[in-house]
């Protein structure tokens, strides 16, 4: 059994509730980086992998996808609203050993490096789902495609880790370990191949229609670079990010935003909508492009050429999701790409005031940024399960959107985040371009009791501006190897509320409800054991009352850490 200590740091918080409307302002990062020393950057990565790959050609391990999968992902119908379908995925039995059972290992002064593709024919892009990923002190993993991509290192210790994806049918996952002999034996890491998606027509080419803006858009969608922005409004398109990901075996494509704290920490925030993603599994799986822009009367291309142009952020933790005003905020895995905006916000409500003039920037079917305006409705009728108040329903008075426009921040004219889009309400809401529908957001206003505890605080969760009202606030530092961390015991019936929250997104810590029994022993009643650092438990007993406690367990990694408990 692992050994016990108790949380040293232990703060009671009894948080007051917020009186009266509450704002943030829009907070910039530094500098923008250099487009051409990211391109540079990831050429020189490219070319470094590529010449490891070895001399000898090897069949990659191929994944079939079903003929009916590829119909669905490659339907060329318009999806007017929601999130937008553009992959799927498959299963991939390789585990990684001493002997691979296919690949190429070659010998780089005392460095082991093993190769293998992965290849799904005919895809506009692949990314690998690993798991039980083991890979000892100055081992990495990369991935790289045969069109001048690649990501990398990815390190440490994961129950799950889901590589960046790479454009076009095939993969090259490629595997560093250092102190190798001249057996090149690599046995001191592990991992496994669980699946393969594969993203077809629609990722890389839109869905056909009406050409606009871009071929596959209607008439309606304007480019954001063609467009005449107002200057509050502009720092938009510095927050909003193109948004891929996993739900079970399917991938798709929304929008989000960056969203700032009172003491912009630079914490990277994301809202985007519930309907888009719900769960921690998809959080997980989730790529965020910022910046994806094309020049007024350019062609639209591809987000990824050429390499390295658009700034990526692989993963994220899901904080807060409720479907009452459709919203999903997450933390990045990674920090924001440099140079960029975090949205300020309001919670000054504006679903029942006329005229308010709304403004937008998304990624309509997949398109690079597009901007839209709209002016609040407050009289028209609304559609079931979309009550006013909760939602903001307008009207469009420029531009429009489509699927994958969802999750998208709407601003007011001060640049303020308001809400987020849910989609559209009237008798004809498949058609992307009739102004006798109404466009529906989720409502800021509603949202913001949901997920305070991140937003008015240093950043990092809810350590940073203490626990909701009524929770027991505790902090520690837990590391991989020094034991669990646990509470005092305590007895409690009902409604048991957990929630972690770490610093260091990339450790990797599990959060335990643990029953106490009388002779000193312990029995697991709830976890959450996600493949971040954040985590929550809700547990209900309701038959008598127990001895419990809180453990936090570190699984890999070492990040200081806030628990906000109840105490039923």
């Amino acid at each position: 059994m692992r050994g016990l200590r108790l949380i040293l740091s232990l703060l009671l918080v009894l948080c007051a509730g917020m009186v009266g409307a509450q704002e943030a302002q829009t907070y910039r990062t530094a500098e923008l980086e250099n487009t051409t020393d990211r391109v540079n950057a990831m050429a020189a990565l490219h070319s470094q992998l590529s010449a490891l790959e070895g001399a000898e050609a090897v069949s990659p391990y191929v994944v079939r996808i079903p003929a009916a999968k590829l119909a669905e992902i490659n339907a060329p119908e318009k999806q007017a609203q929601g999130r937008m379908l553009v992959g799927t995925s498959a299963a991939v039995d390789f585990t990684y050993t001493e002997r691979p059972s296919f690949g190429t290992t070659v010998l780089s002064g005392d460095t082991a490096v093993w190769s293998g593709a992965f290849q799904s024919e005919g895809a506009k892009g692949v990314r690998l789902l690993l798991t039980n990923v083991d890979l000892p002190k100055g081992a990495q993993l990369y991935v790289f495609g045969r069109y001048g991509h690649a990501y990398g290192p990815y390190s440490g210790a994961h129950k799950e880790l889901w590589t960046n994806t790479i454009p076009g049918d095939e993969l090259v996952l490629q595997l560093h370990v250092p102190g190798a002999t001249g057996s090149f034996a690599t046995n001191a890491a592990s991992f496994q191949v669980a699946s393969l998606t594969h993203l077809g027509d629609r990722f890389s080419l839109g869905i056909s229609g009406d050409e606009a803006f871009c071929s596959w858009n209607d008439s309606c969608i304007q480019n954001a670079e063609c467009s005449s922005i107002p200057s509050a409004v502009q720092d938009a398109q510095d927050a909003v990010a193109y948004l891929v990901y996993n739900v079970g075996s399917s991938a798709f494509i929304c929008s989000g935003g960056l969203l700032n704290d009172t003491s912009s920490s630079g914490t990277p925030y994301l809202l985007t909508a519930n309907h888009c993603f719900d769960t921690q599994s998809s959080a997980s799986s989730l790529e965020a492009y910022f910046r994806w822009q094309v020049g007024c009367g350019a062609s639209c291309g591809s987000q990824y050429n050429p390499p390295g142009s658009v700034p990526v952020v692989n993963g994220s933790s899901l904080l807060a999701t409720s479907a009452t005003t459709d919203f999903t905020l997450v933390q990045l895995s990674g920090s924001a790409p440099s140079g960029s905006v975090f949205l300020g916000w309001t919670t000054t409500a504006i679903a029942n005031t006329a005229g308010v003039n709304l403004y937008r920037v998304s990624h309509p079917s997949g398109s690079p940024q597009a901007y839209s305006t709209h002016s609040v409705n407050s009289t028209s009728g609304t559609c079931g399960g979309l009550p006013r108040g909760n939602f903001i329903y307008s009207n469009d008075t420029f531009g429009g959107t489509e699927g994958g426009s969802s999750g998208s921040p709407v601003v007011n004219s001060s640049g303020q985040v308001v809400g987020q889009l849910f989609g559209a309400c009237g008798a004809s809401p498949a058609t992307t371009c009739d102004n006798d529908d109404r466009t529906v957001d989720g409502a800021f206003a509603v949202t913001y009791n949901s997920i305070s505890q991140y937003l008015t605080g240093s950043g990092g969760g809810p350590g940073g501006g203490g626990c909701p009202s009524g929770y027991t606030e505790y902090t520690g530092t837990a590391s991989a190897g020094s034991g669990d961390l646990v509470s005092p015991t305590f007895s409690g019936i009902g409604y048991f509320n957990g929630i972690l929250t770490c610093d260091n997104q990339s450790a990797d810590l599990d959060l335990y409800l643990d029953q106490v029994r009388n002779n000193g022993t312990t029995r697991v009643r709830a976890s959450s054991t996600s493949v971040n650092c954040n985590e929550e438990i809700q547990y209900t007993y309701n038959r008598r009352t127990r001895n419990y406690r809180w453990r936090v367990s570190p699984y890999s990694g070492s990040s200081s850490f806030t628990l906000c408990v109840n105490q039923p």
